[in-house]
């Protein structure tokens, strides 16, 4: 749960402490034995180039709401960071976000692409991400729409079909292309791993709503999407 290491060689006394906070979960691309490794490497070779002494801690937040903060309240109430870098899930990321601007913590995240981050006032000052933003695409998709003359459009994607997991990447990414588009599209909504999903019922009700289409899930789900739309 806990682990700090010290680099550096800076006759500075002055110490920076970054807290990372990432999942555990060996399974997600962000998990913590995937993101520590490189943040010591950035950090042994800013030591090397005569940086300040850095203080290396991480804490799992287990991808959940509620152990998530709790670590970050664990470590502001302790004086034990300066900077944290994550966290990555898109429901810890937010309160921890809001609370940064309280406490003067500044947050940096590869996360955060959803477009309710995009204001920075007044709970997301502090928060930097280095990743981008889902508005982005929703630009660029407009682009595309006035290259081809398409005015009507649907979206299609994939979410959780059990809703008390919290919402899928791909619902968040066409969130913002609904909004770049006005919140007036069609738009239909499946869960990828369901069983019992119909996907012919599906395509024929998002053939009705739109003369473009627009899919957002996995690339066995895409395969299977053209392949029954092919057939049809």
């Amino acid at each position: 749960m806990f682990t700090k290491i010290s680099i550096g060689h800076n006759t500075d006394t002055t110490t920076i402490r970054l807290a990372v906070l990432a999942p555990g979960d060996e399974t997600l691309p962000f998990a913590l034995h995937k993101v520590v490794p490189a943040v010591l490497y950035a950090v042994q070779t800013l030591a090397r180039q005569g940086g300040h002494r850095i203080e290396v801690l991480h804490r799992d937040t287990e991808c959940s709401s509620t152990y998530g903060p709790l670590h970050a309240f664990e470590l502001y109430n302790s004086g034990l960071a300066d900077v944290l870098l994550g966290p990555l899930c898109p429901y810890v990321l937010a309160p921890i976000a809001r609370y940064s601007s309280v406490w003067e913590l500044p947050i940096l995240t590869a996360a955060g692409q959803n477009d309710n981050f995009d204001f920075k006032e007044p709970h997301y000052r502090l928060l930097t991400r280095m990743n981008g933003s889902y508005s982005q695409i929703g630009l660029i998709f407009l682009q595309v729409l006035k290259k081809f003359n398409w005015e009507v459009v649907a979206l299609l994607f994939h979410n959780f079909e059990d809703r008390t997991i919290g919402n899928s990447d791909c619902y968040f990414l066409l969130g913002a292309v609904y909004t770049a588009l006005g919140r007036k599209s069609f738009y239909k909504d499946f869960d990828e791993t369901s069983e019992t999903m119909n996907y012919e019922e599906m395509l024929k009700e998002v053939s009705q709503n739109a003369r473009a289409e627009l899919f957002i899930g996995s690339v066995s789900e895409l395969k299977h999407f053209y392949e029954k739309e092919k057939s049809d």
